[in-house]
C-alpha cells in the first residue's frame, strides 16, 4: 500500500510513501530539510491510499501539475480545517 499526502503551512508539500506514519516521524525529526525548519506549523491536510507505487506516483504528479494544489483540493472536496 502506498500513500500520497499533502502537508500545509504557508505552502503545500506533496509526496508519496509506503509508510505514512514513518514518513511523518521523519519530517518531525528533521530528516527532511524542507520541513524540519517549520515542522511546528505543518498540518497534514490530506492523504490517499493507492494500491501500488505506480498509482501513487501518477496521483502525486497529477496533483503537482494542477498548478494550484489548494484549488485541486477544493474541487475534490478534500479541504480540511486547519
Amino acid at each position: 500500500m502506498y500513500y500520497v499526502y499533502i502537508l500545509r503551512w504557508t505552502k503545500y508539500y506533496v509526496w508519496c510513501t509506503n509508510n505514512l506514519s514513518r514518513r511523518r516521524e521523519e519530517h518531525k525529526r528533521g530528516n527532511n530539510y524542507f520541513t524540519k525548519r517549520i515542522w511546528d506549523s505543518v498540518v497534514l491536510v490530506w492523504w490517499f491510499e493507492c494500491k501500488d507505487k505506480k498509482d501513487a506516483l501518477a496521483l502525486e504528479r497529477k496533483i503537482k501539475k494542477s498548478w494550484h494544489i489548494e484549488r485541486w483540493l477544493q474541487e475534490k472536496n478534500f479541504v480540511m480545517s486547519a
